[in-house]
């Protein structure tokens, strides 16, 4: 099952980062206002401001760097084709920064010759048991260089390396009996 992901709120990104651009504005006012006198709100005032800013900082980035984390989880899960559904949760800047992820990802598997986004835990088994949730058509099993044919509502036991990546992407679903 793919990472969940509750829909980017770019409004609520923008308000933070004007509160943000704000209390740097006050802040550097008061540390810079004519008149300091060495009392303790004068002191004070500006340090206040500065901590709000880099809480406000670190909550920000602490969101935005959750999001970029279950984009790019998002990606390995679905091994490079992401559902309507889960595009829909993304700001156009997360949508930009997914498809850089996956091209980059791509280039970096094509220079070393590698399939990163195969999971390569050792099988408990060769062959496992599906059921074909979606037509899926005809095509060659990666693992067996076999032509294999699923339609919905199949059940089959096939090579795990084949199918393997259809159950991440939610096609088939391995059956226990």
């Amino acid at each position: 099952k793919a990472a969940w992901l509750p829909p980017a709120q770019p409004e609520k990104v923008s308000t933070v980062v004007s509160k943000i651009s704000e209390l740097y504005r006050r802040g550097s006012q008061l540390q810079l206002a004519e008149g300091f006198d060495g009392s303790l709100t004068a002191l004070l005032g500006p340090r206040v401001y500065m901590l709000t800013l880099a809480r406000l900082q670190r909550c920000l980035l602490a969101y935005l760097r959750c999001r970029m984390e279950r984009i790019e989880a998002l990606r390995w899960d679905v091994a490079g084709v992401l559902p309507e559904e889960n595009k829909a949760m993304l700001s156009p800047n997360e949508v930009r920064y997914s498809e850089r992820f996956s091209e980059l990802l791509g280039e970096f598997q094509m220079a070393y010759d590698l399939e990163l986004t195969r999971d390569y835990q050792p099988p408990e088994d060769l062959y496992i048991r599906v059921n074909v949730l979606q037509d899926i058509g005809q095509f060659i099993g990666p693992e067996s260089g076999q032509a294999l044919e699923l339609k919905r509502g199949d059940h089959t036991v096939l090579r795990r390396g084949d199918i393997e990546h259809l159950i991440r992407q939610g096609l088939l679903e391995h059956s226990l009996q």
